[in-house]
């Protein structure tokens, strides 16, 4: 593609300077020959550091946020001084706006984002429409596996793997699209024929800074409907309220679609659904009351996709659920033992509530909180699990750069009574303490993780997986 195309009215002036580019990126690691070089000013590091090393690497042409010293008539000034919604547009142009060729349905909210987008691209499967998923557990293109390191990629990442499954047979896409990924402008020129908001709680507010600044960031999301598009929107939260035409899910009697007579038990779940087709009886292999929230909104944004609830009921019946998401690890005799990415106060609340539910003995939750994320939700969360479970044992999730007895320290704020609370740094220690003191009819949440496999200590990733050292504790124990 010619350069002047891809900054065709963007007020980036290259003068007769026209090159043929192969490859748009913002990372300079990448530049292959003909280029075209983003430069960012990052978080982590600047890329206008870089642009010498863009330009050995053969890189055609760089776009900067500022002026820089550099003679080459290929460094062009973005005179907006903000390269990233101009990445957005380039990355749009460059893949020719896959999105046009897909039907697509963006999730946003702070939990359930990942269970609902799997429902619903069960649903879509099921009903014959090959579909691509982008979200925190992974991506998948035309039923190939590609591991995610964050939940929304980046403005061309998405764009170069919406016209991978494009090109590759796929006719959907289901995207989980992050607070970050809204702020950040990755996602400014995607469109959505629906766009799902699951509920709203405290989390990233090291990222916003205040609640105000991340429900902003969220409702961004509804800018990006394509014409006709329709908002399905969770009726727990009700900031989005007002939202004209949007079709609403929950417990309400004002609900589109309204979920009642739930029940919940160790084997899967069951519910009634009231929906503009008329009701239905629902089951579940997933146990939890979140759950039945989650297969309720997937249920009403497939209606909006034009798939009949009768359709998506029947497809949900066999829903195996999603990796880390209250995922039963097995060999458990005469008790539960599950692992789930919670990690908000309002998702740990969630998921020991269900775990609390569920138990015909004692509730043992294992969770800690990352390091170098938001302070403020440690006691909080705290606090929800001493309230929340008979036996707490607190210990260390990613500690990052900061100290793990720093972090614990943090959360035991939220806690009055340490009666039945444990403190053990070691996550594959307190694992296995849980797990081996587990008695019948106990429930075992460890939460935090999830589908992750890997701890990050100071700058280090190392391999750990909840699921593993479950399972190999349950195997001790036997």
């Amino acid at each position: 593609m010619k350069l002047s195309s891809l900054l065709r009215g963007l007020g980036i002036d290259a003068g007769v300077f026209d090159p043929d580019i192969t490859l748009v990126t913002a990372d300079s690691r990448s530049v292959v020959h003909g280029a075209l070089f983003v430069a960012l000013a990052g978080f982590r590091t600047d890329g206008h550091l870089h642009i010498s090393e863009a330009l050995s690497a053969g890189a055609a042409a760089v776009i900067t946020e500022t002026h820089v010293c550099n003679s080459s008539r290929g460094v062009l000034l973005n005179p907006a001084g903000n390269n990233r919604p101009l990445l957005s547009v380039l990355a749009a142009r460059f893949y020719r706006e896959p999105w046009a060729c897909l039907t697509t349905a963006g999730i946003t909210g702070t939990n359930g984002k990942t269970s609902t987008a799997h429902m619903l691209a069960w649903i879509l499967r099921s009903a014959g429409l090959p579909t691509g998923v982008l979200g925190t557990v992974g991506h998948t293109v035309a039923g190939r596996f590609v591991p995610a390191d964050v939940t929304t990629p980046d403005a061309l990442e998405t764009a170069r793997l919406m016209r991978a499954m494009v090109d590759q047979g796929d006719t959907a896409c289901v995207m989980e699209v992050s607070s970050h990924a809204l702020s950040l402008a990755r996602v400014d020129e995607v469109r959505f024929d629906t766009a799902v908001f699951t509920n709203i709680s405290q989390d990233h507010l090291d990222f916003h800074g205040t609640m105000d600044n991340y429900l902003k960031a969220k409702l961004r999301l509804l800018g990006l409907l394509k014409p006709g598009g329709t908002p399905v929107l969770g009726s727990a939260s009700r900031e989005w309220s007002g939202t004209p035409g949007a079709l609403f899910f929950g417990s309400l009697p004002t609900d589109d679609f309204m979920v009642s007579q739930a029940s919940t038990g160790i084997d899967g779940s069951r519910f009634n659904l009231r929906t503009p087709e008329g009701g239905f009886e629902v089951t579940l292999r997933a146990p939890g009351t979140f759950s039945i929230v989650n297969a309720a909104g997937s249920i009403a944004a497939a209606a909006v996709l034009g798939i009949p609830v009768e359709k998506s009921v029947a497809a949900l019946s066999t829903f195996s659920g999603v990796p880390g998401r209250m995922e039963r690890v097995e060999g458990a005799d005469g008790f539960l033992v599950a692992v789930d990415y919670a990690h908000t106060p309002d998702a740990l609340e969630r998921v020991l509530s269900q775990g609390r539910d569920l138990a015909e003995g004692r509730l043992i939750s294992v969770f800690g909180c990352g390091g170098d994320r938001d302070p403020g939700k440690r006691p909080l969360m705290g606090t929800i699990s001493r309230k929340l479970a008979g036996v707490t044992i607190i210990t260390s999730d990613n500690p990052r750069t900061e100290d793990p007895m720093e972090i614990i320290r943090g959360i035991l704020t939220g806690i009055e009574d340490t009666d039945s609370v444990i403190v053990e740094p070691d996550r594959r220690k307190a694992i296995r303490l849980a797990v081996s003191t587990a008695r019948p009819g106990d429930v075992v949440i460890i939460a935090g993780k999830g589908h992750e496999d890997y701890q990050i200590l100071g700058t280090r990733r190392i391999h750990f997986d909840d699921r593993e050292e479950a399972l190999i504790a349950l195997k001790e124990r036997s």
